[in-house]
């Protein structure tokens, strides 16, 4: 899976790129041929998200998160909007917009149900914290083999 992050951020891309590409590999999507742009939003929030993913081409998913969340809160965020990249990249969610409307469809079938009852947001919901506890324990493990190989003055 090819991942561009953009953002007026210098430090903030090659952190999230890391991030994502670490999720898609938890999420099986390493081989996907789908690419993924990641883009930083001031102004996102007015609308009450601090995320978003849509299908934004036909290979081509586009995740727009706000730029003013902690890292904490961006990483949980991000694995969040994972989940949907891997929902759609294997076709179990769609969604599309007709007449005005947009229509959700999950597993092929139509759905109209409240935010937290749609089974493509439980499925995020319900696996964001530990795709981002495994990026934690990741990292911890990382800095742990980096503390052995260094020796004592």
């Amino acid at each position: 899976m090819d991942i561009e992050v953009l953002s007026y951020s210098k430090t903030l891309p090659d952190f999230l790129k890391g991030a994502a590409k670490f999720y898609a590999k938890e999420l099986g999507l390493e081989k996907s041929t789908y690419k993924v742009f990641i883009v930083t939003d001031p102004h996102l929030k007015k609308d009450g998200s601090n995320g978003v993913c849509a299908k934004t081409g036909d290979r081509e998913i586009t995740i727009a998160l706000y730029s003013r969340l902690s890292v904490i809160k961006m990483m949980y965020t991000l694995a969040h909007e994972m989940v949907h990249v891997k929902q759609i990249a294997k076709g179990q969610y769609k969604h599309e917009t007709k007449r005005g409307a947009i229509h959700h469809y999950w597993m092929g079938k139509r759905v109209k149900a409240s935010y937290l009852k749609r089974p493509w947001e439980i499925e995020a919901f319900s696996r964001e914290s530990l795709l981002v506890e495994t990026l934690g324990d990741f990292f911890t493990k990382k800095m742990q083999k980096g503390k052995k190989g260094k020796k004592k003055i």
